[in-house]
C-alpha cells in the first residue's frame, strides 16, 4: 500500500469516527435506554412514565421537586432533586399537564419513586 492510500485510509477512518460520536452525543435523547415503569421494575432500573400531574410541591427544606404522576396504571411518585432541575422543571409544568418522565427508579420509605437525573428527563407533552 502507498503511503498516501495510507493516509487516505487513515482520514476515513478519522471521519467515521467523528460521525458516531456526533451521532451519539447528539441524536441520543436519553430514553432509548429507559424500560417503562410497571410493577415488575427494579430499583436501580432506568425507567419512564407517562400521564398527568396529579399533584406537585416543593419540599420545605432543599428546595426539591415532588411530584406524582398517574400513568393509567396508578399514581408513580417522582423525585427532582434541586441540583437536577427541579425549579426550572416546577415553572415549566403544572398540576393535570400530561409528561413523560424518565429516571432511575429509588425506593423511599418503601415506594417505588423515580429519581429524574437532569431537567431534560422531564418532557410537557401536553399542556393542561
Amino acid at each position: 500500500m502507498e503511503k498516501e492510500e495510507k493516509i487516505v485510509v487513515i482520514l476515513l477512518a478519522m471521519v467515521f469516527l467523528s460521525l458516531s460520536i456526533a451521532y451519539v452525543s447528539f441524536f441520543n435523547d436519553g430514553s432509548s435506554d429507559a424500560a417503562e415503569f410497571s410493577a415488575f421494575s427494579e430499583t436501580g432500573e432506568r425507567v419512564y412514565v407517562q400521564g398527568d400531574i396529579v399533584s406537585k410541591r416543593f419540599t420545605n427544606t432543599g428546595n426539591h421537586l415532588l411530584m406524582t404522576v398517574n400513568s393509567g396504571s396508578g399514581p408513580v411518585k417522582v423525585f427532582v432533586p434541586s441540583a437536577n432541575g427541579a425549579k426550572d422543571i416546577g415553572v415549566m409544568v403544572n398540576e393535570d399537564d400530561v409528561v413523560r418522565v424518565t429516571g432511575n427508579l429509588e425506593e423511599y420509605q418503601g415506594e417505588p419513586e423515580i429519581v429524574v437525573q437532569h431537567k431534560n428527563d422531564v418532557v410537557l407533552v401536553r399542556a393542561a
